[in-house]
């Protein structure tokens, strides 16, 4: 997927470990840029009273919310109740880069 040259203007790599990018937040929802080498990953973790929606810009991530995991490529969209711990990875062979919107549940 070839990406406008803006949006890949903000996708950055670092051997030294993930790098993240706050690209918009709002009273209801953020949107962050994740981007991982191959082998890298986030540090589990939760975001209590939010959903999550990745989509994946480039490459291939594994999102292991609660005991499964999923495997998305390029193109795909997934979902995640934020309150379950995640840890999103980069287990393929390239670079891999996604957004990650957060949005406040409903009432909350």
């Amino acid at each position: 997927m070839d990406l406008p040259k803006s949006a890949a203007a903000l996708i950055e790599f670092r051997n030294e470990g993930p790098v993240t990018k706050k690209l918009l937040e709002t009273e209801r929802s953020t949107v962050t840029l994740v981007c991982l080498k191959p082998g890298q990953a986030l540090t589990p973790f939760t975001h209590r009273r939010r959903e999550a929606i990745v989509y994946v810009l480039q490459g291939e991530v594994r999102v292991t919310p609660g005991k499964g995991g999923r495997e998305l490529s390029a193109g795909d969209l997934g979902f995640y109740d934020g309150s379950v711990l995640a840890g999103p990875g980069n287990y393929g062979s390239v670079d891999a880069a996604f957004l990650v919107t957060l949005v406040r549940k409903k009432g909350d």
